[in-house]
């Protein structure tokens, strides 16, 4: 999962054009599954209550986070290898297992099943945690 690494910055919900926002919005916000979206340059687009609760962070701290604060370190490549699948079109959507670091230090294991959305020329991953422990 090897992309051009930027810095991870919080850019702050948004919403792609042509799609609205409280619609996009429920989509996430009314799963009780862990959700964050965000872009191919790993900008969190928006994150979900359970996304937040998971790694111990309150919703406005959660939306700040890059994944250099939760993937654990030395799944950061593979991480950044799997984003350049989806951004690169190779793969529209997989599974993996991750080591996450919750706020207060504790790793966990989890499965993920991650997709990606084009809308013009915004790319948007879609990230869902759906188990611990495997």
């Amino acid at each position: 999962m090897k992309t051009s690494h930027a810095m991870s910055r919080h850019i702050g919900p948004r919403y792609t054009s042509g799609i609205s926002g409280a619609h996009y919005r429920s989509l996430i916000h009314n799963l009780d599954l862990p959700v964050i979206l965000h872009t191919d340059e790993d900008q969190v687009v928006d994150v979900n209550r359970a996304f937040a609760d998971f790694l111990g962070y309150t919703l406005p701290e959660a939306r700040l986070l890059g994944p250099r604060e939760f993937v654990h370190p030395h799944l950061l490549d593979d991480y950044h290898r799997a984003q350049a699948q989806l951004a690169g079109g190779e793969k529209l959507d997989l599974a993996a297992d991750y080591d996450l670091v919750r706020k207060n230090g504790d790793v966990v294991r989890v499965r993920v099943k991650k997709s990606v959305a084009r809308h013009n020329a915004e790319t948007v991953l879609m990230t869902v945690i759906t188990g611990t422990g495997h």
